[in-house]
């Protein structure tokens, strides 16, 4: 017989910082619970890893529960793959609870049924006290690291494998962002359940490495999550106001010293966040990746000027760690069924 144990996280100090991909929008991550069953059905995938459990609740009743884990990118990159479990296998899982009722989790931590414990959600797992810890990477990928690195130009990530995300900052809202923000259906309205790309500024509060690549009058900014690329001009003197909208913008870039300053306008994402934050057409982000003098650390700052979602100019911030030997890795998102 099973049980479903319910702990608050103001106890295990986690907060809705943790958000990503929309989970503070489909979990109450004030509440977390474990679930115990059969493993109905796997998917290993990005955004995100899926799992069927079949529960019995205290009456005998059989129930399916849907459980959400990490990216299939994040999750290789603690070791953890396919072969933790099996169609059959009987588990529990603990992790955040469904905020519409629904029989599903945000999965942390999954049970095995020799008691091994496995992460599968790095952050928040290590929050509930599992420990988690990167796969060892490549010598030699990481020897050529070293010898290819210049400025800002490499792969950056994060080796404490919290991921970017950006930090509160000061974030205005105007009235109606507000209440576009409360309208927002997340089960229904977030792009991401068809696998649409996000766009500007929502791409960058991403948890997977980056990459800047040098391509003399402009440079390349590569981003794992959702296989996107930035073109950010450096020599150009065509006029942005000249440019199509798209979902990326358009962005202009320059030095200042060790900081590379861009400006992006030409934005057709028509949200700000992964929270059903609107952004107006006119919104003008300017970004700051400052390098640190040891070359390991890359400070980033954006500011958002943009009168439609924001009462004066918004600010987040947030930092890049460098890890030799970290690679862009494809995405390639696959639409649930």
């Amino acid at each position: 017989m099973c049980r479903v144990f319910i702990v608050t996280l103001l106890v295990l100090g986690l907060t809705p910082a943790m958000a990503h991909h929309g989970t503070a929008n489909y979990f109450d991550l004030t509440n977390i619970a474990t679930v115990e069953g059969d493993v109905v059905s796997i998917a290993w995938r990005n955004p995100h890893v899926t799992l069927e459990l079949r529960r019995t609740d205290d009456g005998g009743a059989n129930e399916i529960w849907e459980i959400e884990g990490s990216s299939l990118n994040a999750l290789a990159r603690i070791g953890v793959g396919p072969d933790i479990v099996a169609v059959g296998d009987h588990i529990r899982l603990t992790g955040a609870l469904s905020k519409h009722g629904l029989a599903e989790m945000a999965g942390h931590v999954m049970t095995l049924a020799d008691g091994t414990t496995v992460p599968i959600w790095p952050r928040p797992a290590m929050k509930l006290g599992q420990e988690v810890k990167p796969a060892p990477l490549s010598a030699a990928a990481a020897e050529a690291a070293r010898s290819q690195a210049r400025g800002i130009f490499r792969v950056w990530g994060r080796p404490d494998l919290q991921g970017l995300f950006l930090e509160g900052g000061y974030l205005p809202f105007t009235p109606a962002a507000v209440a576009a923000r409360a309208a927002w259906n997340p089960l229904t309205d977030d792009p991401v359940l068809d696998c649409t790309p996000r766009g500007m500024h929502s791409v960058m509060n991403a948890p997977l490495p980056v990459e800047f690549v040098d391509q003399g009058d402009s440079i390349l900014m590569r981003l794992e999550e959702w296989d996107q690329e930035r073109s950010i001009h450096l020599a150009d003197a065509v006029d942005p106001q000249t440019q199509p909208r798209t979902p990326l913008g358009y962005s202009v870039g320059r030095w200042e010293g060790n900081t590379l300053v861009v400006t992006t306008t030409r934005i057709s994402d028509k949200f700000f966040d992964d929270e059903g934050t609107p952004q107006g057409e006119n919104a003008v982000i300017t970004e700051r990746f400052t390098l640190s003098a040891e070359e390991t650390r890359l400070d980033y700052e954006s500011i958002h000027d943009d009168p439609y979602t924001f009462t004066e100019p918004a600010r987040q911030s947030s930092y890049w760690d460098w890890v030799p030997g970290e690679q862009i890795r494809r995405f390639d998102c696959v639409v649930e069924e």
